[in-house]
């Protein structure tokens, strides 16, 4: 998969997005990733009707209600608390036939100088970016899928943990190569929420041949938008064996904390 094979994610069609090969998820190849359609839910929410207000998606609660298809998907916003500085949006995600997908909630900030000199606030400090030959081979390179999974969107470079093909929690460098919306530019927002999406494959501790460990929900908090192209999702998954659990990710970039990723998972044996 080259950077031209795709124009985007997804690419409008009237007042629908059509998904492009790259969306799809590693489970189907009717379903798109998760990631893909989270990003599409949180951009819409936060560009609508923004007025002369410069906003800041906070949080986006997703609750995956059903597989996204490979489809033309229609996105619907609604306004639940309107605010002045602080707002709650809804986004509904449904198929061509009207079925409800995903749910969304998003709540956005608006952004103003508050007089502070985030220089002399305390935090976790820069991790830097290895280079293309000190990193290793993450591992998705080599998962046997036999059709196009959004993994490929991205390059990837192992800073530390365990490849894909072992168990166990890892910190990944990624850098998304497609635009999320044909004909734009790459926000940082899409670099953040299609990556949040990722835990419980990066820090994976069941084997993937053995058991689906799908999520039906993700909760995105951010403080800050990622710089640069580069983003580090630092990931852990924790199952049981009644057949459920979680994945947890933090998310950098060169300067430090960007926010935080968190799943519910189903797990259950191929």
């Amino acid at each position: 998969m080259t950077e031209l094979d795709v124009a985007g994610i997804f690419e409008p069609d009237g007042d629908r997005w059509v998904p492009t090969p790259i969306a799809t998820g590693p489970w189907s190849p009717d379903a798109l990733h998760g990631g893909p359609a989270t990003a599409l839910a949180g951009r819409l929410v936060l560009e609508h009707e923004p007025g002369d207000t410069a906003w800041f998606l906070s949080r986006l609660t997703v609750e995956l209600i059903r597989p996204v298809p490979h489809a033309p998907l229609s996105v619907a916003i609604e306004l639940r608390r309107p605010g002045k500085r602080v707002q709650v949006l809804d986004a509904v995600v449904t198929d061509p036939d009207g079925t409800e997908v995903l749910w969304a909630r998003g709540v956005r900030l608006a952004q103003a100088d508050n007089g502070l000199d985030e220089a002399t606030v305390p935090g976790p400090g820069p991790r830097p970016l290895p280079g293309p030959e000190a990193s290793r081979p993450f591992g998705f390179e080599d998962l046997v899928i036999p059709w196009t999974t959004f993994g490929e969107a991205y390059e990837f470079r192992l800073a530390d943990g365990t490849p894909f093909r072992e168990l166990g929690p890892a910190a990944v460098w990624s850098r998304l190569k497609v635009p999320l919306l044909a004909g734009q530019e790459i926000h940082p927002l899409d670099r953040a929420l299609t990556l949040a999406d990722f835990p419980n494959g990066f820090g994976n501790s069941v084997p993937f041949d053995r058991f689906a460990y799908i999520n039906p929900d993700l909760t995105v908090s951010l403080h800050r938008l990622p710089e640069g192209e580069w983003v580090l999702l630092d990931a852990a998954m924790h199952p049981r064996s009644t057949g459920h659990g979680t994945a947890e990710g933090a998310l950098r970039d060169e300067q430090g904390l960007l926010g935080t990723s968190l799943q519910s998972l189903l797990i259950a044996p191929r």
